[in-house]
């Protein structure tokens, strides 16, 4: 056999495995393609009513839920969540993200408060607390477009987790993320607790477009005093120059 029919041989095989390849690639591609396409979203965006929604509902602007709870729950573990206010919310217990990543938002100017009032935990012996997320495995939590309305704290002691923002056990994430987003911080009274509780041994708050009033110097993480510098911390991550 001359060199020029090996050569020819070769180049004939060498066709043949390309065309087996590209073959089993595109097949391959489109087998992944109808998966990725067949996976459900872990994306979500629901509405929240508390006056008018139903958790029975389906969670649209025109079927809303009635809790932030509720809408957490309907996410996958690991998903990320916008719930969006209809009107108003009171926060009277600690909404529990489990894994989500939770963004509470308004249409922008519409006004909506998120109004943090205090309760009281099951059993006797816990102490009070305030409306609050409860962060946890890959928790974050951003607010957007919305008023914070602070509680005036109770006389007598508070539980260590009365924050609008907290992590506990084992399961708290190792990063605390908090993002606020042209939001405000209203104070009805004076305010005992935290912005950011305990739980993590990493802190990252970011405030855009977010004042921090006086009146919360020294109030923002647990056990950082008043005019501290934010430089000076190794723990917390902020575009705040002093706490």
């Amino acid at each position: 056999m001359s060199l020029e029919t090996e050569i020819a041989a070769l180049v004939a095989a060498n066709n043949k495995l390309i065309d087996y390849f590209s073959g089993k690639k595109t097949a391959i591609d489109a087998a992944v393609s109808a998966a990725v396409a067949a996976a459900p979203s872990i994306v979500r965006a629901y509405w929240v009513d508390p006056q008018l929604g139903d958790d029975n509902a389906i969670g649209t602007e025109a079927s809303p839920f009635k809790t932030l709870q509720r809408a957490v729950d309907a996410t996958p573990d690991g998903g990320r969540v916008t719930a969006w206010l209809a009107r108003d919310y009171v926060l009277d217990k600690s909404i529990l993200t489990a894994g989500r990543q939770l963004i509470v938002a308004a249409v922008a100017g519409s006004g909506r408060k998120l109004i943090c009032n205090e309760f009281l935990p099951d059993g006797s012996d816990q102490l009070t607390r305030m409306g609050s997320f409860w962060l946890s495995n890959g928790s974050t939590l951003q607010l957007l477009n919305v008023t914070v309305s602070l509680p005036a704290s109770s006389a007598g002691d508070l539980s260590a987790y009365y924050a609008l923002a907290f992590a506990s056990g084992s399961s708290a994430p190792i990063l605390m993320q908090v993002r606020m987003y042209n939001c405000t911080l209203e104070l009805r009274g004076t305010f005992r607790g935290r912005l950011i509780g305990p739980g993590s041994a990493l802190i990252a708050l970011s405030m855009t477009g977010t004042a921090v009033p006086s009146a919360l110097n020294g109030s923002l993480f647990v056990g950082i005093a008043a005019g501290t510098l934010s430089k000076d911390l190794g723990h917390i991550i902020t575009n705040l120059s002093s706490l």
